[in-house]
């Protein structure tokens, strides 16, 4: 029995010397976390690592620092506690790693609209933030399956202060439909001026989001005629739809 006790801790203890050696960049290659994200460069091991140049698209996310939870590993589904940073934003959350799916939950993470590739110029240009909490999701090779989580922007808060006003925030939740990423967030301001935005987007790359304005104010008539909003039904509407090039 002693013999038998001490072989199995053996093997134990070599398994776990294997855990602990073993490419982080590996272990992302055989998740099949390629069919979701890119990366240029991967460091570290399965316990601890970071990930380099981290893309979806044409869309730049930044570098993510990787720590297992070493329990996950009996699931043979490694979880990792992880902190984002770069490409104009940062956050913090939960990532289960599977060959079927790429989960995430307990997601918070604030992203500039400046650094959104996908914007077009002017709308990058007002300036403003993206903000998530409480965010979670399901992603499989066919988009995204299942999504949770509050979004919210000061973007128009900022806008609007250029011209002396003040606007509060936006926000909404954030959803699933059809493999695609879907963002519904309205707001209402302080003098009544209401704001609804609507968006859609999926890793293939398409996007497209519509944001409605219902305001009398004319210093914000200005300003949002200025970044490209058009008068539709007593609304200032403005629209993107845009499919963007996959790397």
């Amino acid at each position: 029995m002693r013999k038998l006790f001490l072989l199995l801790l053996f093997v134990f203890m070599l398994l776990c010397g294997l855990v602990a050696f073993t490419p982080l960049g590996f272990v992302l290659n055989q998740s099949g976390a390629g069919n979701f994200v890119g990366w240029a460069k991967v460091d570290g091991t399965l316990l601890k690592g970071r990930v380099s140049g981290l893309y979806t698209g044409t869309q730049p996310i930044g570098d993510i620092d990787l720590e297992l939870r070493p329990l996950s590993l009996f699931s043979l589904r490694p979880t990792y506690d992880v902190q984002w940073g770069g490409a104009g934003g940062r956050g913090t959350g939960v990532l289960t790693l599977s060959r079927s799916a790429l989960i995430g939950r307990d997601l918070r993470l604030q992203q500039e609209l400046g650094a959104l590739e996908g914007l077009s110029p002017p709308v990058r240009a007002m300036g403003g933030s993206l903000r998530l909490n409480d965010g979670a999701f399901r992603i499989t090779p066919s988009g995204c399956e299942r999504a949770s989580g509050t979004l919210s922007t000061n973007t128009l808060t900022t806008l609007a202060a250029q011209y002396g006003r003040q606007f509060g925030q936006i926000a909404g939740p954030i959803s699933c439909s059809d493999g695609a990423f879907v963002i519904d967030m309205e707001g209402v301001g302080d003098n009544g001026d209401r704001v609804e935005i609507d968006a859609r987007a999926n890793f293939a790359g398409f996007g497209e989001f519509t944001t409605q304005v219902e305001t009398q104010d004319a210093q914000i008539v200005i300003a949002l005629t200025q970044v490209g909003f058009q008068r539709e039904n007593g609304r200032f509407v403005y629209r993107q739809s845009r499919t963007l090039g996959v790397q």
